[in-house]
């Protein structure tokens, strides 16, 4: 799954995949000290998804100003998907 993340010109957050995610993402947790994404998925069934990459510091501050995440799924032969999803802050803000 490739997943990428970006800061809007009005700065929100968006990330944009080019596969098909197993479920709608039911909200995106960012865990401050680790700087790390994880995707939970409205299906509690499923595993929820911890980003693997680390988000670069100077990213920290658009992130910790923003309510949501918008979500756009854009995979070759389908219409593009996209919806916005509450961003859940976890642990202390230094």
């Amino acid at each position: 799954m490739n997943i990428e993340l970006g800061i809007l010109n009005d700065g929100r957050v968006a990330m944009v995949t080019d596969t098909l995610l197993p479920d709608v993402v039911r909200r995106v947790e960012y865990y401050r000290e680790q700087r790390l994404f994880q995707l939970v998925y409205d299906d509690g069934e499923l595993e929820d998804h911890l980003m693997e990459c680390e988000l670069p510091e100077y990213m920290s501050a658009p992130v910790e100003k923003c309510p949501n995440v918008i979500i756009l799924t854009i995979v070759d032969g389908l219409e593009p998907l996209g919806y916005k999803a509450p961003l859940i802050k976890v642990g202390e803000l230094y």
